[in-house]
Formats: structure tokens, sequence, C-alpha cells
């Protein structure tokens, strides 16, 4: 898998208007990783599904925990702070954080078995489903729907 080509796709699909609102809301609504999200449609796009979501999660689990919650648990704590050395950190935290989700992606690329896939939605409803998070069956559709809308996907 194309770790640059995946990287492109979640930046221009996340920089899309409404995209980013949303993937945060999943995921401080229910804990939804946002790159696992942004890499299903990305596989659904090239015509493929995974093998196995489980096996991705588990691969990214660790990094994700270790790494990845806890800076984005250090830029929020210096949201607020008012003074501008907090806020230079901040920055660089964020940074640091946007480093951190695309190692993820990498990991991901290298873990993921695929299958060919007829629905370029597959992946992401299975993903995105009340099987995994506290959702119902129809705010996973809405999300969805609202998703595919504002990427402009199929």
């Amino acid at each position: 898998m194309d770790q640059e080509e995946v990287w492109a796709f979640t930046v221009a699909m996340y920089g899309r208007d409404g995209v980013a609102k949303l993937c945060l809301d999943l995921q401080e609504r229910c804990d939804l990783d946002v790159n696992m999200l942004l890499f299903m449609f990305f596989l659904g796009q090239k015509g493929l599904a995974p093998l196995s979501i489980s096996a991705l999660e588990a691969s990214v689990r660790d990094w994700r925990e270790n790494v990845i919650k806890p800076l984005r648990q250090t830029r929020r704590h210096l949201r607020d702070d008012p003074r501008a050395s907090a806020q230079e950190l901040r920055q660089k935290v964020k940074s640091d954080e946007l480093q951190a989700e695309r190692i993820e992606q990498h990991i991901l690329c290298d873990a993921v078995e695929t299958v060919p896939s007829d629905d370029p939605m597959a992946a992401a409803h299975a993903y995105l489903s009340p099987n995994r998070f506290a959702l119902d069956q129809q705010a996973c559709d809405k999300a969805l729907g609202d998703l595919t809308r504002m990427m402009g996907i199929a």
C-alpha cells in the first residue's frame, strides 16, 4: 500500500468542508479512530476492503493509546493557557500529534491485508457500525452519508 497516496487522500478528505468537524465529533462521542475511518474510505475508493478490521485495530492500538492520545490530551490541556510560551508548546505538540497520526497510517499500510470489494462503502460501513461504537445504526448511516457527501465520494 502506497503510504504517501494514503496520506494525500487523508489530508485532502479531512480538509473538505465539514469533514474534520464531523470526524472529531465522532472521535469525542464514541472514541472513533479518525485515521482508521479515513483509511477505510481510501480502501473503498481503491475497490478494496480489509480482510480484518479487528486485526488493523490491534496493529495500531498500542501506538494510538500510548502516543497519539497522550499528545492529543497534552495539546488540549494547553489550549486555554494564556501564556505565549504555552501556546508555542501547543503548536509543537500539535505538529507532533500530526506526525504521530501519519505514523499510524504507515502502520495501517504495513498491516493491512485486503480483499477485492465491489462496494466502495463496505469497509467504512463495517468500521463505523453499532458493533464497534456506542451509536445506533441510524446514527452510523447518517454520519457515513454526511461524510461521503462532504468528501464527494461514492
